[in-house]
């Protein structure tokens, strides 16, 4: 039987708050449709998360309903911790994803129908548990009983994964191992991952900029490295011959999370040789996050609107400087807190008088109370002297 695997689609997901990266999400779940399609398999299953909220607007749920009448296979489902609170599904008489079933040729399994059986392939599956994850699927896979020569498993947990801490994973491989499957097929976590028939297909679209592309730019030494993004699409399984293959799909536009590193940030220097950079990129519709790091006279400096990008769809900027090693030995202090006001709107004139000031008086500020120093500090700034 081939199987095509797709999880964490997160439907009506309107993402940094833009009407375009809601239709993101819904133009990529059409692009792994079509991809099913042309393979022609015998069962599609989405491992949960198939909404990003248990109420999605009808819109989403009606271009879902569309997009899945073209298949021609049986249509496999569970729950996944975005797509209803179990006490929807166990107080209120169903979530949405009973709609989808009530309405439609979708099988979803969960605690009441917790089987499908097609051919000689058995499907058990369990929505998201955030409690006893292992006594629960334990129990709901040990009580089935079926003739069928494969047993497929499909939950939506966080499994230990390289990289995953410890503290977060819901249930072990291991566990899920032991438990008789043949198969196992999972949701949840936004990478994909593969092992000795453990599949984990991740979301088809870019979740968060550490799965776009990484680039790194040491603006002292101008050495650049750059990491590809993640692989996005699904997995295509045979239980017949044992094979399978991940199918690669484009997300819907690029994502850049670009990180500029200097030991001496230069306003003057560094502001040009960033934006050039950005500007070296084909921006349009595009998503980036940039991350200034490293170190300057003053640490705190705010470059967003230098440096602010209009063409792209996105553009995060974040700055994380820290104070200059060399402050107090190598950059006179009335210069040093001349320009520190001066970057923060103070003009050149009352930046110098309240630089002199502090400097010759740095033994009095301690001794001074909040409203003794403003109104001195007003003083300095209404005096006629330089």
């Amino acid at each position: 039987m081939k199987i095509a695997l797709t999880a964490d689609l997160h439907l009506d997901l309107r993402q940094f708050n833009s009407q375009e990266r809601w239709k993101d999400y819904i133009d990529t779940f059409v692009n792994v449709i079509r991809n099913v399609i042309s393979l022609d398999v015998d069962a599609f299953i989405i491992a949960g998360d198939l909404f990003e909220k248990y109420r999605p607007h009808p819109g989403v749920v009606r271009r879902f309903l569309k997009e899945i009448s073209n298949l021609n296979c049986p249509v496999i489902l569970i729950r996944g911790n975005h797509d209803s609170p179990k006490i929807f599904f166990e107080k209120f008489g169903g979530d949405t994803l009973h709609l989808l079933q009530d309405v439609a040729e979708i099988i979803y399994l969960n605690k009441e129908n917790p089987t499908y059986e097609k051919d000689d392939v058995c499907f058990i599956g369990l929505g998201y548990i955030g409690f006893d994850v292992n006594k629960e699927i334990s129990q709901h896979v040990k009580n089935v009983e079926t003739k069928a020569k494969v047993k497929v498993g499909i939950f939506h947990q966080l499994l230990d994964y390289p990289g995953v801490p410890e503290i977060q994973v819901d249930v072990s491989k291991g566990f899920l191992r032991g438990l008789g499957l043949d198969y196992i097929l999972m949701g949840h976590w936004h990478l994909k991952y593969s092992e000795d028939r453990l599949f984990n297909p991740g979301s088809p679209e870019y979740w968060s900029f550490d799965q776009g592309e990484q680039i790194e730019l040491d603006l002292d030494t101008g050495e650049e490295t750059i990491k590809p993004p993640k692989e996005k699409g699904f997995y295509l399984i045979d239980t017949t011959n044992g094979g399978n293959k991940f199918i690669t799909i484009k997300p819907a536009r690029p994502m850049y999370n670009i990180i500029y590193k200097t030991q001496n940030f230069n306003e003057a220097i560094h502001i040009q040789i960033i934006k050039k950079h950005l500007e070296s990129f084909n921006l349009e519709g595009v998503m980036i996050k940039t991350l200034l790091h490293g170190r300057c006279k003053y640490g705190r400096i705010n470059i967003r609107k230098k440096i602010l990008l209009d063409k792209p769809l996105l553009h995060t900027i974040i700055t994380q400087l820290k104070p200059s090693d060399v402050l107090i030995e190598k950059i006179d202090s009335i210069e040093a807190q001349t320009d520190y006001l001066m970057e923060r709107g103070i003009s050149d004139m009352i930046a110098r008088k309240l630089a002199k000031w502090l400097a010759t008086n740095s033994n009095k500020l301690s001794l001074m109370q909040s409203n003794e120093l403003l109104k001195t500090l007003r003083a300095v700034i209404k005096s006629k002297k330089k």
